[in-house]
């Protein structure tokens, strides 16, 4: 089973920030690609909800303005 490197993961969400959907892919490619690394395929679960609720949380502020 390998460690993984824990600046993959944050570059995730840093593109989740910026780009919800192509975080959303991002983080579905970690968790479904990387089956051996646990450390991305946990952050990468993290990383699709994190992506939804940044979706959401845009969608609410541009709907409020």
């Amino acid at each position: 089973m390998g460690r993984g490197n824990i600046i993959i993961p944050i570059i995730g969400y840093v593109i989740a920030i910026i780009s919800p959907l192509i975080g959303l892919v991002y983080g579905a490619i970690l968790f479904f690609t990387q089956k051996d690394i646990y450390l991305y395929r946990k952050h990468g679960r993290l990383l699709i909800y994190f992506s939804i609720v940044v979706f959401v949380v845009s969608w609410i502020i541009r709907l409020l303005l």
